[in-house]
């Protein structure tokens, strides 16, 4: 019965104690950044608007449109072949066994047919990342530079990573854009 009564008042202290420091801490915490935090900025890239308005990023899209007229041309050579496989097959005068060979091949080409629009897709939407990417990797010296000798602490290139940004003061495009298409001459 000793140790209850004494336990009881040496855990109030020392939770005091641990209190305190823990408040102190927490102070020192929150307001020592602040300091330090008045002095950095914080700025916005918009890739796509870099992408836009760079004669790199131009090029790039040309590339890519390019790209883009090949695989839509092979697309329609390849629609070009099922409709001719389908108008062999409906055509009239066709024996039995013959139509189920031309259906069977219509059917097989169809599926090609498909399986070619969907890696299309996806290799377009791959050679686009691509080529962003590429971009975004040249201006990456531009943005480092530029916060380096703005006092940036943080310059931000995806729109989704913040809930909000105040584009009007914290956008730096248009500076990365000129800058960049400065040093590709």
């Amino acid at each position: 019965m000793y140790q209850t009564p004494m336990s009881r008042t040496i855990r109030p202290r020392a939770s005091l104690v641990r209190t305190l420091f823990f408040s102190a801490g927490i102070l020192v915490f929150v307001l020592a950044p602040q300091a330090g935090l008045a002095e950095q900025k914080i700025g916005f890239v918009n890739p796509q608007r870099v992408v836009n308005e760079t004669r790199l990023g131009q090029t790039a899209k040309a590339d890519l449109a390019r790209y883009v007229a090949e695989k839509d041309r092979l697309a329609k050579e390849s629609a070009a072949q099922v409709a001719a496989l389908r108008k062999e097959a409906e055509a009239p005068g066709l024996s039995a066994p013959d139509r189920g060979r031309r259906e069977d091949l219509l059917r097989r080409k169809a599926a090609q047919h498909e399986q070619l629009l969907a890696e299309n897709a996806r290799d377009v939407k791959a050679e686009e990342t691509r080529l962003l990417q590429y971009v975004m990797r040249r201006a990456e010296a531009v943005l480092e530079d530029l916060g380096k000798k703005g006092g940036y602490a943080i310059i931000f290139t995806d729109p989704a990573a913040v809930g909000y940004v105040d584009k009007a003061s914290v956008d730096l495009t248009e500076r990365v854009a000129h800058e960049l298409d400065g040093r590709s001459k």
